[in-house]
């Protein structure tokens, strides 16, 4: 599970990177990510097999994520442990047939939604067992 939370963290840094598509409209995604983020809980996913509405908390401190403008997601855990990793912002968002913007974490696509000081990360990629895909609920340090 340790490992699960570690991928799912770096992921996490793709979506505090701004970028602009190729369009002429130039929507603007990442808008707001940038900046350090604690893990508060993690909802659905694994642990909570088919049951909607599950959820774990993380007591603060337990994963700060940052994310920079570099296209950098930094990984600060608890024990002290640093893990950097790269994030960004796939130009086929309509692929991924959802009402979100979609950033991928080393290629892992998440899509992420702020509502006021709270970032939740939705896992959309690829898993191999009966369960509710995770949701990843950091609030905002700075």
């Amino acid at each position: 599970m340790k490992r699960f939370i570690t991928i799912c963290m770096t992921m996490l840094a793709v979506c505090m990177f701004t970028a602009c598509s190729n369009d002429d409209d130039d929507e603007i995604f990442g808008t707001g990510l940038t900046g350090k983020w604690d893990l508060v809980e993690v909802l659905d996913g694994p642990e909570g097999q088919c049951e909607s509405g599950y959820s774990k908390p993380y007591p603060s401190g337990t994963v700060i994520v940052e994310f920079k403008e570099n296209g950098k997601l930094v990984f600060n855990y608890g024990d002290g442990k640093v893990v950097t990793m790269e994030y960004s912002f796939p130009k086929n968002q309509e692929e991924y047939g959802t009402i979100y913007p979609v950033l991928n974490i080393d290629e892992v696509p998440f899509g992420y939604v702020i509502e006021g000081k709270r970032l939740k990360l939705h896992y959309y990629g690829n898993y191999f067992c009966d369960h509710i895909p995770a949701t990843f609920v950091f609030k905002r340090t700075k």
